[in-house]
């Protein structure tokens, strides 16, 4: 069958990754509630942000070196622009500015010149027509904590230059949670690379060479992902993975992935028999595990994921840098 889809589920270790308002001074984090505890969680929005800022400084999207690496592909897509009455600017002179008091996508910016706009949608207004709007290719889950909060708390001073200055210190306290978190990313390869026009109709395309690009920036990115917040940089490297590319588009571990602690070993354990019976869901005859990898960091985990894992003779368990390179080769014969 057909791929269709990319989608892998991470498990991270992470402190306080993202805080809300500020009440008086107390920053509290982002939390929601489950089963009766609180759990704090990172936003898509944030995760999107750290995305995109990678993407940005590695690969340096939607900027005139990123086109002219490779500047038969550029030609192509000026073409397939040029061919549909698009702005073929590469890339494109604005990518944001301020209509109505709204910043949004410049009117200029579609998914074939637009890195940013392809990966993760847009909406664009004019004043009399209706938003012409692109929902996301690459979706993400909030990275939500594997272990309840218990509400710790950081109090701390300016001390240092109050002391420096003569004044009285200023207090603030943070909120604080160390946990493993756990998120899910769905890349839609049906429409990556691709312009619609305000029906749904399909107007332009990417060649399968900057599709493939995209991709796998995205892939190379999300093992080293960091999170900078409050002066600390938190790593949202996966120290467990597990996904894969399918026919069919579903985030199958989003919110499957448990996990549970053992005070004698001082280690993790993930609930394999929960993802063994995610791996027996079959689509048109075929079983999800059939397409499914997995990756983890050796020594954190209590688990023997080669044994405990029932997927099929010839599916890559092991390293984190192995899943990931396997899902790339995936995607290449998908997109061939």
């Amino acid at each position: 069958m057909k791929p269709r889809a990319v989608t892998l589920t991470v498990v991270f270790d992470a402190m306080s990754g993202n805080y809300g308002e500020t009440v008086g001074n107390v920053s509290e984090l982002k939390k929601i509630s489950k089963k009766g505890n609180l759990y704090s969680f990172i936003s898509r929005q944030a995760i999107r942000y750290e995305l995109w800022k990678f993407l940005k400084e590695q690969f340096g999207i939607d900027t005139p070196e990123y086109w002219s690496s490779r500047p038969q592909i550029a030609e192509q897509v000026k073409e397939e622009l040029q061919r549909v009455g698009l702005p073929a600017e590469l890339p494109p002179s604005d990518i944001l500015h301020a209509e109505q008091e709204v910043v949004q996508f410049h009117p200029s910016v579609n998914a074939l010149n637009c890195v940013e706009a392809d990966l993760f949608g847009y909406m664009k207004t004019q004043q009399g027509e209706n938003a012409a709007t692109r929902s996301a290719v690459v979706r993400l889950s909030p990275a939500i904590s594997l272990e309840p909060m218990l509400l710790d708390t950081e109090f701390g001073t300016n001390k240092n230059f109050a002391d420096r200055t003569g004044a009285n210190p200023n207090p603030f306290q943070f909120e604080h949670h160390s946990s493993l978190y756990t998120y899910t990313v769905t890349v839609d390869l049906d429409r990556l690379g691709c312009e619609f026009d305000r029906s749904g109709k399909k107007i332009a395309e990417l060649p399968k060479e900057e599709k493939l690009r995209r991709v796998e920036m995205v892939l190379d990115a999300l093992p080293f992902l960091v999170r900078e917040v409050k002066g600390r940089t938190e790593n949202l490297s996966p120290l467990f993975a597990v996904g894969g590319v399918y026919p069919v588009k579903n985030p199958f571990f989003m919110g499957r992935v448990g996990v549970s602690y053992n005070r004698n070993t001082d280690k993790y354990s993930v609930n394999t028999a929960v993802l063994n019976s995610i791996f027996g869901l079959a689509f048109k005859g075929e079983p999800v595990g059939k397409y499914t990898h997995c990756g983890f960091v050796s020594g954190f985990w209590e688990n023997n994921f080669k044994k405990e894992l029932q997927l099929p003779e010839g599916n890559f368990v092991g390293d984190v840098a192995g899943f990931f390179s396997k899902v790339k080769e995936e995607v290449r014969k998908g997109l061939e």
